[in-house]
């Protein structure tokens, strides 16, 4: 196993861990090289809000992402999915994914939300794993957290304002004098957490980019609800469910509809 009986009680407990095992440099350097090359070739994007790289062409068809297959071949890494079992157990979806790279001195905020606000999991049972691929650090922006969080209700979320990557946040008064935890990573460190856990980043002014992918899996005794309303913010960053591809990652796909599977045989990583 890659997580420990300590780390899966850290992640109950405090809705979150950041788990001793990491990617080898070889996996890191390969993982920053593609994220590097989406980047280049989608330059009209934020690079906060580059949505499904693991898609041919994102949810939309707006991506251009030749290396797509890359991303879901790692999306599929065992020791990762290892880790993802003993919290949603051995049925599991992939059902997103998403690049976040803060720019030198131009990375976006992303203000304090719950995901389970957003997402069409019904009942909700997902967990993210966020990969760091430059070192994460205070002054670059790096996850911050509120430690127990998920055990709270999830908040309505109101709109803040459109130069943030996420326009929605908790409203302030449910977060006053709240200690947010920062999760510091080197680059392959990976960071697990609960989708109702309140979380954020702040804004990247220093000369540091600060870059990562998160993968999102769901328990396949879950549904995916493909009539759930798609998140469209006021900057044009939108993100689609109804037609979403989803993958079997692991175990039976039980009541989902429109999953598909992926041979790993190809050496992309």
């Amino acid at each position: 196993m890659t997580i420990s009986k300590s780390e899966i009680k850290h992640y109950k407990i405090k809705g979150y861990v950041t788990p001793s095992w990491q990617l080898p440099s070889k996996q890191i350097n390969h993982l920053k090289k593609n994220i590097n090359i989406i980047i280049e070739n989608n330059s009209k994007i934020r690079p906060e809000q580059i949505v499904c790289p693991h898609i041919e062409g994102g949810t939309k068809g707006e991506l251009n992402n030749s290396n797509y297959k890359y991303f879901l071949k790692l999306a599929h890494t065992n020791e990762i999915i290892n880790m993802v079992k003993p919290i949603l157990g051995n049925d599991i979806i992939l059902w997103g994914s998403q690049i976040f790279s803060k720019p030198a001195f131009d990375g976006m905020e992303v203000p304090m939300h719950q995901d389970s606000y957003y997402w069409p999991i019904e009942p909700m049972s997902t967990c993210s794993v966020w990969i760091a691929t430059d070192r994460a650090t205070k002054i670059n922006g790096c996850l911050t957290v509120i430690e127990g969080s998920h055990n709270s209700e999830t908040y309505k979320h109101v709109i803040k304002n459109n130069k943030t990557a996420l326009n929605e946040a908790i409203d302030d008064k449910y977060i006053k004098n709240k200690i947010k935890k920062h999760i510091i990573l080197e680059p392959g460190q990976l960071s697990l957490h609960h989708s109702n856990l309140i979380h954020g980043s702040d804004k990247n002014n220093s000369p540091y980019r600060r870059t990562g992918i998160v993968f999102r899996y769901m328990s396949s005794k879950s549904k995916f609800n493909r009539k759930a309303k798609n998140h469209n913010q006021k900057d044009g960053h939108s993100v689609n469910y109804n037609k979403r591809p989803i993958w079997l990652i692991n175990g039976n796909k039980n009541n989902n509809t429109l999953v598909k599977t992926f041979s790993k045989n190809k050496n992309l990583l």
